[in-house]
Order: C-alpha cells, then sequence, then structure tokens
C-alpha cells in the first residue's frame, strides 16, 4: 500500500508541472515548446503532508503472519523409542544348569534323533522356520537367527492375533503421550507387553511360542488433525526348552541335548540361541 501511495504523490508531482495538480480543466491549445524557470513546479504545488502516506498507512505488526498463522508442508514430526529387553530365562539354560548329572551317550544318540525326525515332520507339516530353528538348535553354536522385514514369518507375525493384541496396546501408549504434546515418545518395559503366538496351526507357536522381549522404534508426523508414520517391531526370543515345556512330549528330551548334554561341554549336544522377528506397521494412534 506505501508504494501505490508513493505512485500517486509522483504522478501528482508531474502532473504538477502544467496543472499544478489542480481540478481546473487543462488548457486547450499546442503545449509550450520551452520550458522557463516559471515553469518549475511552485512550491504550493507539491504534495502536501497529508498527502503523504502516513505510519498509520502502512502495514501493522498485528498484520504480518505469525509463527502459527503460517502454513506448514511438514507437519509436526515425533519420535518413538521404547525396549522391553530379554531377561534370563530357563529357554537359556545351559550345561552349568545340571553341574551333576551325567551326559548319557546313547540318550544322546536317540534324542538326536528324534529332534531331526521332528525337524523334519515340520518341513513337510508346512512349518519351515519351527524345523529350520529346531535344526539350529541341535546343531548346537549358539548363533542367533532373525527373520526380517519381506520374510515370511514377519509376514506371519503381522497378521496374528498375538501381535496385533499387542500392537493396539502399544498404539494406545503412544497416542497418550503424543496428547500430551510430548514429541520424543518413550516407553518403558511395562508398556511393551511381549508377544504370544498361540495356534497350534502355525508355524509362529512350534517356532517360537511365548516370547520374551520387543523392541519398538519409528516415528510420523501430525497433519490435519491426524498422526501418521510408521512403527517397527523387534520380537526377541531365546530358542530353548525351560523345565516346564513339554510339547506334546518331545520338549524334555530336547531339554536333556540342552542342559545335561548341552554343547560345546559335549560335542553333538544342542545349545539355545536367540532369535527375533521383525514387523512394520502403519503408526496412527487417535490424534
Amino acid at each position: 500500500m506505501a508504494r501505490a501511495a508513493a505512485a500517486v504523490a509522483s504522478a501528482c508531482a508531474v502532473a504538477a508541472l502544467s496543472v499544478a495538480c489542480s481540478t481546473t480543466p487543462t488548457p486547450t491549445g499546442p503545449a509550450p515548446v520551452t520550458t522557463t524557470a516559471s515553469a518549475a513546479p511552485a512550491a504550493s504545488a507539491s504534495v502536501s503532508a497529508s498527502a503523504r502516506p502516513t505510519a498509520r498507512a502502512r502495514p501493522t505488526a498485528r498484520a504480518r503472519p505469525t509463527a502459527s498463522d503460517r502454513p506448514t508442508d511438514a507437519g509436526t514430526a515425533f519420535t518413538v523409542a521404547g525396549d522391553n529387553p530379554v531377561t534370563p530365562n530357563g529357554s537359556q539354560d545351559t550345561y552349568a544348569a545340571t553341574p551333576d548329572a551325567t551326559c548319557d551317550g546313547g540318550q544322546l544318540k536317540t534324542d538326536r534323533s528324534l529332534g531331526a525326525g521332528i525337524a523334519d515332520g515340520f518341513s513337510l507339516e508346512g512349518f519351515p522356520a519351527a524345523s529350520d530353528l529346531l535344526e539350529h538348535f541341535l546343531a548346537g553354536t549358539g548363533t542367533e537367527i532373525d527373520y526380517g522385514l519381506g520374510s515370511t514369518i514377519s509376514g506371519q507375525a503381522q497378521a496374528s492375533a498375538g501381535f496385533q493384541t499387542v500392537n493396539d496396546v502399544v498404539q494406545g501408549e503412544i497416542a497418550l503421550q503424543l496428547k500430551t504434546g510430548d514429541t520424543r515418545v518413550r516407553l518403558s518395559a511395562a508398556q511393551l507387553p511381549t508377544v504370544l503366538f498361540a495356534s497350534t496351526a502355525s508355524d509362529l507357536y512350534w517356532g517360537f511360542r511365548g516370547t520374551q522381549g520387543l523392541t519398538v522404534s519409528g516415528g510420523g508426523r501430525r497433519e490435519d488433525g491426524r498422526y501418521t508414520g510408521t512403527l517397527t517391531y523387534v520380537i526377541r526370543d531365546s530358542y530353548g526348552f525351560p523345565a516346564d515345556d513339554t510339547l506334546d512330549g518331545f520338549g524334555p528330551p530336547m531339554r536333556y541335548l540342552q542342559t545335561v548334554c548341552g554343547a560345546p561341554q559335549h560335542p553333538g549336544g544342542a545349545r539355545w540361541f536367540p532369535d527375533t522377528v521383525t514387523v512394520r506397521v502403519p503408526l496412527n494412534p487417535v490424534a
């Protein structure tokens, strides 16, 4: 608006060379050929103070957009993190759990044969993860196995009732913190329940059953009154056979291989190992 007022004032000054910015009609006839000193604009023809834009004509501070008024394309970002670590448990028992027991060579051979047959049976029944995990257990190396994003078992875990129950609980906890204005959501171990795969008709049950830990990470933004983003779960498990894990009768002989004849103290013995399944889901708690 200040530029427009200045333009008007300038135009008026130019017009004053011939008409002194008055409302008198412009004389007819040819324009003067020469310019004399008397043709210069008189002091009375200059733009008066009242014609100049006043300070009130300038935009005030209130007219400027505030930080809250300015549109943002990105929205408000937030992050999520939490861990419920695996703690020592019976699935991790080793030879040290039965220090006074003696590994019987014949029993070791019989139990290994049983374990190999069960692993083959899992494969034939369409439970490949359960088969692979049991075979790895029998190998006795104790190295970790991880099922990452895109694996078949990851997709099955995401679709399972056990995981969906946990996901609902976790996203509810996230929503509570976001509503208080937190942009760095931190979840305690108590807010991260472990996943139980309870269906005996699934690879998840025979391979994992009850898991022992859960790690969560992710983030997103709030846009148009909604939270959107992604959440990644790492479901943590200890593959082994605790004392109370019967598993249709083959739990006790597998535990014998894990403890009394446990590797590496006994060649041919078994050993527990850590395993994980990673799942990623949309993060969309209610705003």
